[in-house]
């Protein structure tokens, strides 16, 4: 089993904690200060172009900022097909994740409640027509054409995503090439330690 290892960006270090406690009442004390970086072991995936490196975790009282890493691809406008999966817990006496941001390369981008592992859209966070919390939740990458991180960011506000300590879960999922376009007869599936993973709980701060 893959174990996640906590890089505090402060020079205080808190104890390593299991990843994937039982579940219990929200923590009241989180296990890592905020920003956190988890790392993922390199190689782990046999196409490494969505291979998970690091993860970095923000929260802070007005937003919930996450990056993740991986290699990409050193030619020009090769970026591979495929999506990003960022799971979110904020209440650890309720079962699994609670939010999700989804994204589909080249098509299409989601910020959504979550029940079994699973995006439920509603319309508070759904497209055509805006829900009234969609604006609070985006994305952001490095702007270049190699694309080797992408930066998830939701706005904490009162009927929209309320939040103190979290935690997530990360997967990628690599389809096929851009150009030359090509889909793989299966994709190449990666996650931060294992599926359905959870981080330490992050503190807000």
């Amino acid at each position: 089993m893959k174990r996640l290892t906590p890089i505090l960006a402060l020079a205080v270090l808190a104890p390593m904690a299991v990843l994937s406690a039982p579940a219990q009442a929200s923590p009241a004390r989180a296990d890592v200060t905020s920003p956190a970086t988890f790392t993922d072991a390199s190689g782990d995936v046999a196409n490494a172009k969505l291979d998970i490196q690091k993860v970095t975790v923000k929260n802070t009282a007005k937003k919930l900022v996450i990056r993740v890493a991986f290699p990409g691809n050193p030619r020009v406008f090769d970026f591979p097909t495929g999506n990003v999966s960022i799971f979110i817990d904020t209440d650890a006496s309720r079962k699994g994740a609670e939010y999700g941001h989804f994204m589909e390369f080249w098509s299409d981008y989601r910020f959504a409640k979550v029940s079994k592992w699973r995006e439920q859209p509603t319309p508070a966070w759904g497209h055509s027509p805006e829900g009234r919390c969609v604006d609070d939740a985006g994305l952001i990458h490095d702007k270049g054409h190699h694309m080797k991180w992408f930066q998830y960011i939701v706005k904490k506000r009162p009927g929209c995503f309320e939040a103190g300590a979290v935690r997530i879960a990360v997967s990628t999922m690599n389809t096929g090439d851009l150009d030359p376009y090509v889909e793989y007869s299966r994709p190449f599936l990666d996650h931060l330690g294992r599926k359905h993973q959870w981080t330490d709980w992050v503190s807000q701060g």
